[in-house]
């Protein structure tokens, strides 16, 4: 989906680095779900996306390869329930019926993790498939869901708005983007997926030292100023470097141990 996250890889297709590099751009509004169907499908090649939901996916048999780590700094989910909502502190929220883009999903897979934090196990019955952020309003107006998580600097325009309502923040307790390919593409054109790599990971790197990026992101991804300087207090992009597998067993252990099974 357009997030602010990505705004690096904006940045290299406009730049020199990519010359003689087709590439082309598509925001997935279905977040990792959408961007784990489209892999599979073959409709997408290389992917910013959670690392969670490249690893889950993976296991389950995407054939896909995580690059390195993008995003080392852990995600931050806000916790959300209709502005009306009867909940009115996280402690309630035992049983409620979960909004998730869908399954496989880092909402699908960090509601278990939400849920083992506060002491509490989830019946697949509570999950409400809705297709992503947008679908996750429409089930809050319509009283079909009660509680959403989402990264919590990109909602901050419908809690402004008094659609959501915050009542906790969830961090992952790991990296929170991963860079992936297909591992056909990869394969077969290892050269410019490098070079696609390099580019994006050099914009990512500098983004905190460019000159009026505050005023850039808030205007271009529709957020205030004070929004936008608190996500960059708290984000850190991954320099250029293999991947280390620990991570991947480090979300697998904490993914079995919060009663997530796979789908």
């Amino acid at each position: 989906m357009p997030e602010h996250v990505n705004y690096p890889w904006h940045l290299a297709r406009a730049s020199d680095a990519l010359s003689g590099v087709p590439t082309t751009w598509e925001d997935q509004f279905g977040g990792t779900g959408e961007m784990v169907a489209k892999l599979e499908a073959g409709e997408l090649d290389l992917v910013s996306i959670l690392t969670e939901g490249t690893i889950s996916a993976i296991d389950r048999g995407l054939a896909a390869t995580i690059l390195q780590v993008y995003v080392s700094s852990p995600l931050r989910w806000g916790v959300y329930v209709p502005a009306a909502s009867r909940f009115a502190a996280e402690g309630e929220l035992a049983g409620a019926r979960i909004a998730i883009s869908r399954y496989g999903s880092g909402s699908h897979l960090m509601a278990y993790i939400h849920a083992r934090g506060n002491g509490w196990s989830i019946d697949p019955d509570q999950f409400v498939v809705v297709g992503g952020l947008d679908g996750a309003v429409e089930s809050f107006a319509a009283g079909t869901a009660d509680l959403f998580l989402w990264d919590q600097y990109m909602t901050r325009p419908l809690v402004d708005g008094g659609a959501f309502r915050q009542l906790a923040t969830q961090e992952t307790p790991w990296p929170s983007f991963v860079l992936a390919a297909r591992t056909d593409v990869l394969r077969s054109r290892t050269v410019e997926v490098g070079r696609v790599v390099d580019a994006v990971v050099a914009e990512a790197v500098a983004l905190h030292r460019r000159p009026g990026v505050i005023e850039e992101l808030a205007g271009r991804y529709g957020l205030t100023a004070e929004t936008v300087g608190s996500w960059l207090e708290v984000t850190a992009f991954r320099h250029r470097s293999a991947f280390d597998p620990g991570i991947a067993d480090a979300v697998r252990k904490t993914l079995s141990t919060a009663g997530f099974a796979g789908t």
